[in-house]
């Protein structure tokens, strides 16, 4: 089963909060909501339990992203900070209930490619462990991202899922596009992307895909932001048909600046296919 929910609070939620996020969530027909940490969380242990039991109530899943503030090829601090913030990250989401939560693994800088790879998979397998020792065992997620100065292609994701364990993939579909300069924007293109995800990680990976769409501008160097999707030139639909032949379930995040609008838009014509 495929779950649409928003990223973030939706728009229209009475209140800035969680809870009343779930509880406007369903309200609106939704099934999943992704909590954006994107700035940063903080929060106590009572709210993630508060969060929990409002997931549970509403029936609606959850998932999770981390914060920007992440950089695994960074220097030895910044590369610290970044592995506190992502097993507080995994362990809040995990407290909250959610199945996934994603993050950008990191920028290239000065660094070569394999030196930039070696660096993303050394983090992947601290962060898996630092959770794992605790008991957590909610799915880790590098998302693959929209500019060329960032780790995070399609196939820097697969290789980082197939080389450490508990390690899975977010694939942010508008990312590909502005990444790719416009090219993977039809059926055949994103049924490739799948067909890559199945031929390297089996079936399972695309029984419990964590997917984010949105409309999206892009230039030379990738992308640029975010568009409500019906701004963009991205063919939503013809992903929509690739995920249901593919028979993909999990969920998919709408990162539209019109979020719920965007949502509800990708949950109707889904269900309308045959």
């Amino acid at each position: 089963m495929l779950r649409f929910g928003t990223s973030g609070i939706p728009l229209t939620s009475a209140r800035p909060a969680t809870e009343h996020g779930i509880r406007r969530a369903r309200e609106l027909g939704l099934d999943c909501l992704e909590m954006a940490w994107v700035n940063g969380v903080r929060m106590k242990p009572e709210s993630a339990d508060r969060i929990a039991a409002a997931a549970r109530e509403h029936r609606l899943e959850l998932t999770a992203h981390a914060p920007y503030y992440v950089n695994l090829c960074g220097a030895d601090d910044v590369r610290e900070r970044s592995l506190d913030r992502l097993e507080n990250a995994g362990a809040l989401a995990s407290r909250c209930g959610a199945h996934s939560f994603c993050f950008h693994a990191g920028f290239y800088g000065k660094l070569t490619e394999a030196e930039a790879q070696r660096r993303v998979l050394d983090g992947l397998r601290q962060v898996t462990a630092r959770l794992r020792s605790r008991g957590i065992t909610v799915d880790v997620r590098p998302e693959l991202t929209g500019r060329v100065s960032q780790l995070g292609s399609l196939e820097h994701l697969l290789d980082w899922c197939t080389a450490v364990p508990g390690v899975r993939p977010c694939i942010d579909f508008s990312h590909h596009y502005a990444r790719l300069q416009g090219e993977p924007n039809r059926y055949e293109a994103f049924r490739a992307v799948l067909g890559a995800v199945r031929s390297r990680l089996g079936d399972a990976a695309l029984e419990r895909l964590h997917v984010h769409v949105s409309g999206i501008e892009f230039g030379p160097r990738g992308e640029r932001r975010h568009l409500p999707l019906r701004e963009s030139a991205f063919r939503y639909r013809e992903l929509l048909r690739a995920l249901k032949d593919e028979n993909v379930s999990g969920w998919v995040v709408s990162e539209s600046p019109e979020m719920e609008d965007d949502a509800l838009r990708l949950q109707r014509a889904f269900r309308r296919l045959r």
